[in-house]
């Protein structure tokens, strides 16, 4: 981490160096125009590399084709792939210029990617984590049932990522709200009947879901209560570690994602720091997340109640 130069007279030299970088950070989170664009446009950058733009569009589409077949599938079609091909890239940029939706799909396949990576780096496993192992041997049943449910859910969401899919059922609620109104839009002048009727299928079928992101809040919450060993990534896998810092620290899952990005250590480091870990912790935490980056001189002899105040003045919680 570098000096910014924002070192105010009510700072310390290591919260001005924090503050600094979490102001660079912000820049780069909200550089001007349509996420989208940004994606399309920044293929150098590890933020928005080939891959990444790839798994986003491959989300997409797959969300797109979900919702075509669906109303293929109400209006009787003997083909829907026939009648979802050619709607299928158009519904699929409809759906991907919301921020919030692209933002989402961008923070899922940066999890992925840095699972993954921590996989052939350090051997933690991207499904089964020692947190989630403890858990489902859990005597209490209620317990080890959540705890299975999550391994399920989340060996489900390795397999989607590497396939570049997102199911309907895996969305939030408002993002869910956001795709089915594009189709809905981009499906004027078709069989208003079989969209009315494919739309209450769809909504039905995601009603009935305990989705991967709320059965990790549930975990997580357990993992912490149960466990010494919060907020470490190593023991709790990317996907728990993510939820738990997010609660931990106040801040939105998918912006705590993204903050594991090479362009986001000066926020990673002060929710951390907000969130409880100590200096320890979170010098064990960026030996995996971040290899090359060392913590700054004197971050050691930072508060937690300063690092909440500093992330504050983001102005930032949700990625969205």
């Amino acid at each position: 981490m570098s000096d910014s130069g924002m070192n105010h007279k009510s700072q310390t030299p290591i919260e001005a160096v924090l503050s600094g970088e979490l102001a660079r950070g912000d820049v780069v989170l909200g550089t001007a125009g349509p996420m989208l664009g940004m994606l399309l446009a920044n293929y150098g950058n590890a933020l928005f590399s080939d891959e990444v733009v790839a798994q986003v569009r491959g989300m997409g589409a797959h969300v797109a084709r979900q919702l075509l077949f669906a109303q293929a599938s109400a209006a009787g079609m003997a083909d829907p792939p026939a009648f979802a091909g050619p709607r299928c890239d158009d519904l699929a940029e409809r759906i991907l210029r919301d921020p919030r939706f692209l933002g989402h799909c961008h923070a899922l396949a940066l999890e992925y990617r840095l699972a993954v990576r921590l996989e052939a780096r350090s051997s933690i496993d991207p499904v089964l984590s020692p947190a989630l192992q403890t858990l489902i041997a859990s005597p209490d049943g209620e317990t080890a049932r959540l705890a299975m449910q999550l391994l399920s859910a989340q060996a489900r969401f390795v397999q989607q990522q590497r396939r570049m899919e997102l199911p309907l059922d895996e969305l939030p609620g408002r993002l869910f709200e956001d795709a089915l109104a594009a189709w809905r839009a981009s499906a004027s002048g078709t069989d208003g009947h079989a969209v009315d009727q494919a739309d209450r299928h769809l909504r039905e079928a995601h009603a009935a879901q305990a989705c991967r992101l709320s059965l990790l809040a549930r975990v997580a919450a357990l993992a912490d209560a149960s466990d010494e060993q919060s907020l470490s990534i190593e023991h709790l896998g990317v996907a728990i570690f993510l939820s738990s810092l997010a609660a931990a620290a106040g801040q939105g899952r998918d912006l705590m994602a993204l903050a594991t990005d090479e362009s986001q250590v000066g926020r990673l480091a002060l929710a951390l720091r907000a969130a409880g870990a100590g200096p320890d912790r979170i010098a064990e935490q960026f030996v995996l997340i971040h290899p090359e980056i060392a913590l700054p001189d004197a971050f050691d002899t930072l508060r937690a109640d300063r690092a909440a105040a500093i992330l504050a003045t983001s102005g930032r919680k949700e990625l969205g």
